[in-house]
């Protein structure tokens, strides 16, 4: 789905003025849902004088001027990312944007660790623009790697930088209750709102439908417009799940498809069905924990490679053939150390190639599945690991194999993906 056009033909049709915005009430919740108490309300924005000369400027600009503006900061970013250059990165995105700042330059270290740094050379093209409230102009680009992506621009010292409104701009968060979620919305994304409740909907059946069950317990999701709504989270996702101590408080957190954040998307899938498989990934996270005793957690590859098998992602063990038949390996496990084992079972403390480690774990998962009794073997081999707490006595035990030889097989597997 193009969301631009979305955008265009939806509520949004109309670029309100900005004094009107900041007093209106937020928009109905879709039809099928049935609306709950509206939770306490960020301050409303206010426009200063100088605010309301800067969008008289920004009115008098023709789309060709903007694009062209924002054309050449892509183009810059494309370089920084190129050449590692970080004092070349940060004169395209809005220094007055803390938050913002962080998740840009710390997704921009993270290219730099990994496997692509230095040989990937991406090239942007922007398509079309909308001109939002507070003069933010949202730009829809495409890559000439079959990526796409959505971001909001500003006009600052004589030039279109990366960045996205404030807490007080985004509107008053809205509380919308349906039969399996509860839903904390922004009115600054309302053109997108819906389609993601019901993505969040088609998640849940998604995982039904492959592992058999799904907890009944109602799950809090907050779609977040902004990555300052939350300037502490991870800047590393596009959707999270955050156990709680009870079921009751669980969340999944969804950045909307025009925030940095969620970063790019596949022209062929579009925003909603990259975002489909996303949140079908968050979804077997919750499940995993609330329907299957969180068995195997301890290893992070089986409980992330799960997700990604479930959620269908098709690239993940063509990728990771690639990266391995580049030079790139991501053991099962890493026995040069005892302290800091860079390995898929302790993914989550991996120095480099974080990204790329989902995809060795999803390619371990399938082929766990396609080879060792399905589902069924995957969650044998989970279950005995929580039993013997060794990963090595675990394949021995539930599959009857050495350890070196289950590790081969899957290499030997995963070369014939290529």
């Amino acid at each position: 789905m193009n969301r631009i056009k979305a955008y265009r033909a939806g509520i949004a049709a109309v670029i309100l003025i900005v004094s009107q915005w900041a007093c209106q009430a937020p928009l109905s919740p879709p039809a099928t849902a049935t609306p709950a108490a509206t939770r306490t309300a960020h301050p409303t924005a206010t426009v200063s004088a100088t605010e309301v000369a800067y969008l008289a400027a920004i009115a008098r600009m023709s789309d060709d001027e903007i694009m062209a503006g924002i054309q050449t900061s892509l183009d810059k970013y494309a370089e920084a990312h190129k050449n590692n250059d970080p004092e070349l990165l940060e004169t395209v995105v809005d220094q007055q944007n803390k938050p913002l700042r962080r998740v840009v330059r710390n997704r921009f270290n993270d290219f730099q660790a990994s496997y692509q740094a230095g040989d990937a050379e991406v090239h942007f093209e922007v398509i079309e623009i909308i001109r939002r409230e507070y003069g933010f102009v949202l730009a829809h680009f495409a890559r000439d790697d079959g990526y796409e992506g959505e971001w909001s621009f500003r006009y600052v010292d004589g030039r279109w930088v990366i960045s996205e409104p404030s807490v007080e701009q985004i509107g008053r968060p809205v509380w919308t209750e349906t039969d399996h979620f509860s839903f904390t919305t922004y009115p600054w994304a309302d053109d997108v709102n819906p389609f993601i409740m019901e993505l969040m909907d088609t998640a849940r059946e998604n995982v039904e439908a492959i592992l058999g069950k799904v907890p009944a317990q109602k799950v809090k999701v907050v779609i977040m417009p902004i990555y300052g709504l939350y300037p502490l989270n991870p800047t590393n996702f596009a959707a999270g799940y955050w156990q709680g101590v009870e079921p009751r408080d669980d969340e999944i957190q969804i950045y909307i498809p025009y925030s940095f954040p969620f970063q790019y998307y596949d022209s062929e899938l579009g925003w909603d069905g990259e975002l489909r498989q996303t949140l079908t990934h968050e979804y077997t996270h919750l499940t995993h924990t609330r329907s299957f005793d969180n068995a195997g957690v301890s290893a992070e590859g089986l409980y992330e490679g799960l997700a990604e098998y479930v959620a269908g992602v098709q690239e993940n063990s063509l990728q990771a053939c690639d990266a391995m038949a580049n030079g790139t390996m991501i053991p099962i496990l890493d026995e040069t150390t005892d302290t800091n084992p860079q390995d898929l079972m302790h993914m989550y403390q991996l120095e480099e190639n974080f990204g790329l480690s989902y995809r060795f774990a999803a390619s371990l998962v399938e082929f766990t599945i396609e080879n060792y009794g399905g589902l069924e073997g995957y969650w044998k081999l989970a279950k005995t690991l929580d039993k013997t707490g060794d990963f090595k006595e675990a394949v021995q035990e539930a599959f009857g194999i050495s350890y070196d030889e289950y590790n081969q097989q899957w290499q030997t597997w995963l070369k014939g993906k290529c």
